[in-house]
């Protein structure tokens, strides 16, 4: 039976990987594997890992959703306050999302979003 869901991400420096997702972003360590970092991400598990082969960093993006504005302009200032240079705050009306996006710092890029409102 399925347990959990795991999505690893190629990275060049872990204590970056520290610095963003659990200092700034406030991610929760679940195991510390040397090479690799994994974060409990509440919905899975977020892993970032030195040994996959030395490619180009992924066009992958992480989305972290929040439940209102407010909440998406907070982290945005946390991360200003954190060195961090987020875009700025967006509407895209055809998703129906306010969001920002912004690297980390191994360039891997993060999307903080709201959806505008629930589709049943």
């Amino acid at each position: 039976m399925l347990r959990d869901v795991i999505h690893f991400y190629r990275v060049e420096d872990l204590s970056k990987v520290k610095d963003f997702y659990e200092n700034v972003l406030g991610l929760h360590l679940y195991k510390d594997q040397k090479k690799c970092l994994i974060y409990d991400a509440t919905f899975g598990k977020i892993g970032f890992c030195l040994h996959f082969p030395k490619e180009e960093i992924s066009q992958s993006c992480l989305t972290f959703v929040y439940d209102e504005k407010k909440d998406l302009e907070n982290i945005r200032k946390h991360l200003i306050e954190h060195g961090y240079e987020p875009g700025p705050i967006a509407t895209n009306e055809y998703f129906k999302i306010t969001h920002f996006f912004v690297r980390d710092g191994n360039r891997l890029n993060v999307e903080c979003q709201v959806f505008l409102y629930e589709e049943v």
